[in-house]
């Protein structure tokens, strides 16, 4: 396996690739390791849910390929808010599609492991070819966003998990699970955590790196993108204490008794039928808990 921070842009067949979303965890990482060949947008670039709006913006930017990051990912609020997740997760991806085919420019579509978790007796990972089966607002608008992209024949599907990445100005509570540990574990604050929701939590460097194993290759299609292995989140906390360094007073306890609005998939690990380099889920949780202590 070759070290995940060589970056194979260099053999990218695209000049000009338009990324959506560039403020978020991925957005960013892609932005910054693309450089100039990364044309970024955020929302206060355009409403990629107004369709003129779209068009406009993606016809004067001319890119050779789009890769859209944004998406309305507060799982919890969507099930109050189910209009506004469909129109960020499905109907910007709709239009994105059309204009992709008037540009004959391919469309890379960020999707999730919540696309499944209906089976409640799963104990193996999701291949690429087995049938989704989403639940709540949030899990079936990403289905939808899928299904938007691959109406344009030249679309690259990446269905990921449990994104977290290093910010410049350290952990952040609420970005993400891992900037959530250690904020209250730097704190000493003890912490119960869920022990029974199996996937693989995905340092968003890693995974950019996988994206462009992909592009490089000029792949299309579905692919799973995630660390490799599987773990739970309270399994995630304790490796990413000690490799912090950090003494926490952790607890596992079953989903239960962490009620949430939005069902979380039980079992929704994904694993590839298709050639890509998985690093494990351990070794980005060590590099994140390195460059955070560096910070």
């Amino acid at each position: 396996m070759t070290n995940p921070s060589d970056s194979p842009i260099d053999s990218l067949p695209y000049q000009r690739i338009l990324v959506t979303g560039v403020k978020g965890q991925l957005g960013t990482d892609l932005s910054l390791t693309l450089g100039e060949k990364c044309l970024g947008f955020d929302r206060d670039d355009f409403d990629l849910t107004e369709p003129s709006e779209t068009r406009e913006h993606l016809l004067r930017a001319a890119p050779d390929l789009v890769i859209n990051t944004a998406a309305y990912t507060a799982v919890d609020k969507a099930e109050e808010n189910e209009s506004d997740c469909f129109a960020v997760n499905a109907d910007a991806v709709a239009n994105l599609a059309e204009v992709c085919e008037e540009l004959a420019c391919p469309l890379v579509q960020i999707s999730t492991d919540y696309v499944f978790g209906g089976d409640k007796q799963r104990k193996t990972p999701y291949l690429e070819d087995d049938t989704p089966d989403p639940q709540g607002v949030y899990a079936k608008s990403k289905l939808a966003g899928e299904q938007a992209a691959s109406t344009w024949r030249e679309h690259l599907i990446v269905r990921t998990c449990g994104l977290y990445s290093v910010h410049p100005d350290g952990p952040i509570r609420g970005r993400n699970f891992c900037d959530t540990m250690l904020s209250l574990g730097r704190n000493n604050t003890p912490l119960r955590v869920v022990d029974d929701q199996w996937c693989t939590p995905t340092f968003v460097p890693h995974l950019s790196q996988m994206i462009f194993q992909l592009l490089a290759r000029n792949e299309r299609g579905v692919f799973h993108a995630t660390a490799d292995g599987q773990t739970t989140w309270f399994q995630l906390a304790k490796e990413l204490f000690s490799a912090a360094g950090l003494d926490v007073e952790l607890t596992p306890i079953p989903t239960s008794e962490y009620p949430t609005p939005a069902e979380r998939p039980q079992y929704s690990v994904l694993a590839s039928s298709k050639p890509l380099e998985r690093p494990d889920w351990r070794l980005g949780c060590r590099e994140y808990a390195a460059l955070q202590s560096a910070s």
